[in-house]
């Protein structure tokens, strides 16, 4: 299964911190880019099968952690 996941940020730099974080993370078919604007990251991955995926909550906890929170 695809999970899209869009993050919003107060800056565009914080929006870069994050991306390239983020592209650090070992999941499938990970694709970290810029979403709507210079301050959203749209994160795309495959879910792991038959394991629990920590993939979604670890971006959540970094995006909380540089201010921001998920696109509506």
């Amino acid at each position: 299964m695809k999970v899209h996941i869009e993050y919003v940020f107060e800056t565009e730099q914080v929006a870069y911190r994050f991306l390239n974080t983020a592209a650090h993370f070992n999941a499938e078919a990970l694709v970290v880019k810029l979403g709507k604007s210079d301050h959203h990251v749209k994160v795309t991955y495959q879910y792991a099968d038959g394991d629990f995926d920590r993939t979604a909550s670890d971006l959540d906890d970094l995006a909380r952690e540089l201010g921001g929170e998920e696109a509506a």
